[in-house]
């Protein structure tokens, strides 16, 4: 098939998600010697210095990839007749997009909390729709383990009319990560993003080789969701099997986790479970904290918080119904005036300091 339109569709309060769905998107719309234009509207993070991750076949160090603008439409213009990329940001409330046509290309890209995809993340993605939409997963996680993240992903958007084609788990430095207790510091690096822009290029190849997507056909709808499901669940055989070069859904549960050494493992759990302990007999509800000190009331922390758990003229607290510690105002706050404690941050840093590279699977 060939792809005219690539959507990248993230929720990413710190900025790691939309990175790695932009260095994909990237990569399936550049051949060699041609590059897609940075549209005027582009809005990046500060540029983050490369760690020490050792990622197999990503390459020499690569410029960051060009990204399209923020928020729902944003659109890169493309060179040389190579698809545009349209970015849908709902890491803020927005209204659902119309349905994805089956001859675009869906990349989703989410945060990984506790070892699942993050819950504001699947809220956001409800009202997503494709039809039969070939479909990349995405879970960036921060350095400890991504858990189940990918698979729920991949279900999550195959029953909203996405065939899931590829998936992904990149580093993305971890929420909790602070100068003193790093964690995944500065990632995803040069070579996450040259790893993510080569991933692209094989999901371009791969898709090339393919049937165009049948779409709203309904002769055909129902044998693509058929085959999603079998394939998911390891009973391909129960589904019709497809035609040669037509779209397959991948099975994620064959995305296989980078090896944690065993020790560190093992007090990561021990240190969980004291925590629990704990918690049980004296539970503390742990909150991102302003320094009234510092803040000068600009409304960035307001602006940033993708569930409204700062209210504007109080930005020194913040709502424990609706905060998801993601940190977004920490990190953005240019003032330093927000900072969230927690014992987990020391933990991960120490048990978690080896630096895990790029899973990919097609």
């Amino acid at each position: 098939m060939k792809t005219t339109s690539i959507y990248t569709l993230f929720f990413s309060p710190t900025g790691t998600s939309r990175k790695i769905a932009a260095a994909v998107a990237q990569g399936m719309t550049e051949t060699e010697g041609t590059a897609t234009e940075e549209s005027a509207g582009h809005n990046a993070d500060a540029a983050q210095a490369p760690s020490s991750g050792q990622v197999p076949g990503a390459g020499p160090a690569a410029a960051a990839a060009p990204e399209p603008a923020a928020g729902n439409g944003g659109e890169t213009k493309s060179m040389h007749g190579e698809p545009t990329v349209t970015a849908i940001d709902l890491t803020h409330p927005a209204g659902p997009p119309a349905p994805l046509p089956g001859e675009a290309v869906a990349i989703f890209a989410v945060p990984v909390y506790g070892g699942h995809v993050a819950p504001a993340a699947l809220e956001r993605l409800r009202e997503i729709r494709g039809e039969g939409t070939p479909a990349v997963v995405l879970a960036v996680y921060g350095n400890r383990s991504f858990g189940t993240a990918v698979a729920e992903l991949a279900s999550f958007v195959a029953g909203r009319g996405f065939v899931p084609v590829a998936a992904g788990a990149f580093v993305g430095e971890h929420s909790y990560s602070t100068p003193e207790t790093p964690i995944a510091q500065g990632r995803p690096d040069a070579r996450d993003l040259a790893a993510a822009r080569a991933f692209g290029a094989q999901v371009r190849e791969k898709l090339a080789k393919t049937e165009p997507s049948p779409g709203k056909n309904p002769e055909t709808a129902s044998d693509t969701a058929a085959t999603t499901r079998a394939t998911q669940t390891g009973s391909m055989d129960a589904a019709k099997a497809p035609a040669t070069g037509a779209l397959v859904p991948i099975d994620p549960t064959k995305l296989r986790e980078p090896r944690t050494p065993l020790l560190p493992k093992l007090r990561f759990i021990r240190f969980v479970l004291g925590y629990r302990r704990r918690q049980k007999r004296h539970p503390v509800v742990l909150l991102p904290e302003g320094d009234a000190a510092r803040c000068t009331q600009c409304g960035r922390c307001v602006a940033l918080c993708p569930t409204q758990a700062i209210a504007r003229g109080d930005e020194l607290h913040t709502d424990p119904a609706r905060c998801i510690r993601c940190c977004a105002c920490v990190k953005g706050c240019a003032f330093g005036a927000r900072t969230f404690r927690t014992p987990f941050a020391a933990a991960l840093a120490r048990n978690f300091a080896r630096q895990k590279p790029p899973v990919t699977l097609l």
